[in-house]
């Protein structure tokens, strides 16, 4: 009887350490799909059954530092050193903390310690527990931003020795050779290919073959490794979260939310929400983002970047009240913490946001510091000219259009045409012609304001040699003959035809003249110009056939 329950017994704890291990498999797991507080749920109840297990210790404190919650990370490490101090994994751990914290003292010492509690017989620690923590502590010099590239070297080397067979070694040989050649992906390459061929499924290689692509902005190829991996394993979260980082650099913003959407799904959590409703705000669906935004918010209400996009989004979606609110909290919340950094676009919008509510001299200073804070922020130089524009300060507004364009690497129409116009009306013709002659490529009715900058370039506006004739005829074509087109454009197009029956008359085109009158009149049959031309003799008398002015039917 008593051989009997101990044999019970033995199969019931053989069972019970079998759960054990895979709920530990499990664990990690969660880890590496960067599913953090799952992982940290089931790992805080594997502690409280085994308490004096110093390896889930170190699997407890390197989630938390995966998950940047590094201060958390070393009290599990030294919980874990306390209760087995012959193991090596914490003091690992322990080193990787003080290296992301730039304790180079620190973090020599405890790799040190690990290396001599490995070297010492008497502890018989196991090859994969001896591998594993020499690939962590290489991991950390390749990862952080702080790099040690010969050291991280020689810990992968070491643990190659260790065994062939693992395909995590050749992860970190490919991404030490792919921080060493830079932009040469070969070498990096051929060592996730060997990660490949000792696991085809081997998921994590795949990301990052995606990953090397991207780095050399072949995005297709890119996707093809994100869509491998998910293939491989639908339900990697890192593949989806990579894939949509991806999306968004190549400005494909519907389907890097689909893909973070996936990566949600998989990963519900506060972090994970609050980068979700960030993409949604980068497509600009305001309203939808301004929701998940907001339901962001309540799970970190201290996340000033969901304060910052917060104020961006109720701006755009004209709740200038709400937007001023979070832009002010944003500044608050970015000052105290010193992160993140202000940038030049967080003082445009605050700035954008002042002039909605009458500061405009405010919002000018604010608007200034875009610029001088942020260099980079060329926009802020059209957010300037804008409040001059509206002020009617025309010279001013034009100093800073130009400096928009003079600044750009890419010289953009839209620019010259904002530019043309405050030359304009500070009457510099010449100047503002040249701007929209820049912006007609794209926008036609810069055609029309050509015509009026040449228009007043005329010696003689009694008697015009029609210098504006080309654009207005121009702008008069390309308005074409669609009624909402016409509608639309109908104040400019009176006032090009009313030009077009002035300056034929000047030049007794009679016929051409009256047919430029009869079209203003089509447009406004109160038009007191038109009806005045139209009783003059000379045009009364004429036939109207002229198709100098006719818009071009398409």
């Amino acid at each position: 009887m008593k051989s009997k329950i101990v044999l019970i017994a033995s199969l019931l704890l053989s069972v019970i350490t079998e759960s054990i291990a895979q709920t530990k498999s499990d664990a990690v797991l969660k880890t590496l799909n960067e599913r953090y507080e799952s992982a940290e749920s089931v790992l805080k109840e594997l502690l409280t059954n085994e308490p004096s297990n110093g390896e889930l210790y170190f699997d407890a404190g390197d989630n938390y530092f995966y998950w940047g919650e590094t201060e958390e990370a070393e009290k599990m490490y030294r919980k874990g050193m306390e209760v087995a101090p012959t193991n090596p994994l914490n003091y690992a751990g322990l080193g990787r903390v003080a290296w992301v914290k730039n304790n180079v003292a620190v973090n020599e010492a405890q790799f040190l310690k690990a290396i001599e509690i490995m070297t010492v017989k008497s502890n018989k620690i196991s090859k994969p527990i001896q591998q594993l923590a020499y690939l962590k502590m290489a991991e950390v010099y390749l990862q952080s931003e702080q790099k040690n590239l010969p050291k991280a070297l020689e810990y992968i080397n070491t643990a190659l020795g260790l065994g062939d067979l693992n395909p995590e070694v050749y992860i970190q040989f490919g991404d030490y050779y792919s921080l060493r050649d830079g932009m040469n992906l070969s070498n990096a390459l051929m060592q996730y290919n060997k990660a490949l061929e000792k696991d085809p499924k081997y998921t994590r290689a795949l990301l990052r073959k995606g990953v090397l692509y991207v780095k050399v902005k072949n995005w297709d190829e890119g996707l093809v490794y994100y869509n491998d991996a998910i293939n491989v394993d639908p339900n990697y979260a890192p593949a989806y979260r990579e894939k949509a980082e991806l999306l968004y650099k190549a400005g494909r913003f519907n389907s890097a939310i689909e893909a973070y959407g996936k990566y949600l799904e998989l990963n519900n959590s506060c972090r994970v929400q609050q980068r979700y409703a960030s993409f949604i705000f980068l497509t600009k669906d305001y309203k939808k983002a301004i929701d998940e935004l907001e339901r962001a918010k309540m799970c970190n209400p201290e996340n000033a970047i969901i304060h910052r996009l917060l104020g961006y989004g109720y701006y755009e979606s004209s709740d200038f009240v709400k937007g001023r609110q979070y832009m002010d909290q944003f500044f608050v919340m970015a000052e105290a913490k010193g992160k993140p950094v202000i940038v030049g676009s967080d003082y445009a919008y605050l700035g954008k946001l002042m002039t909605k509510t009458g500061q405009d001299s405010l919002a000018l200073e604010t608007l200034k510091l875009a610029v001088v804070k942020d260099t980079t922020y060329i926009d802020g130089y059209s957010d300037i000219a804008a409040v001059y524009f509206k002020q009617k300060k025309y010279d001013l507004a034009a100093q800073y259009y130009q400096q928009k364009v003079d600044k750009s690497e890419e010289k953009a129409p839209l620019d010259f045409y904002y530019l043309g116009q405050a030359r304009y009306f500070n009457k510099e013709y010449s100047l503002s012609d040249s701007a929209f002659a820049q912006a007609v490529v794209k926008y036609p009715d810069a055609n029309f304001w050509r015509g009026r900058a040449n228009s007043r370039m005329e010696v003689n506006a009694e008697m015009p040699v029609g210098l504006a004739k080309p654009f207005y005829e121009a702008y008069i074509a390309k308005t074409g003959v669609d009624p909402k087109s016409i509608e639309l454009n109908k104040k400019n197009l009176i006032e090009s035809y009313s030009y077009m029956g002035f300056l034929l008359y000047t030049q007794k085109s009679f016929d051409c003249s009256k047919a430029a009158w009869n079209k203003v009149l089509e447009l406004d049959a109160a038009n007191e110009k038109a009806k005045v031309a139209l009783v003059d003799k000379d045009i009364a008398a004429a036939n109207e056939v002229c198709v100098t002015v006719e818009p071009i039917k398409e």
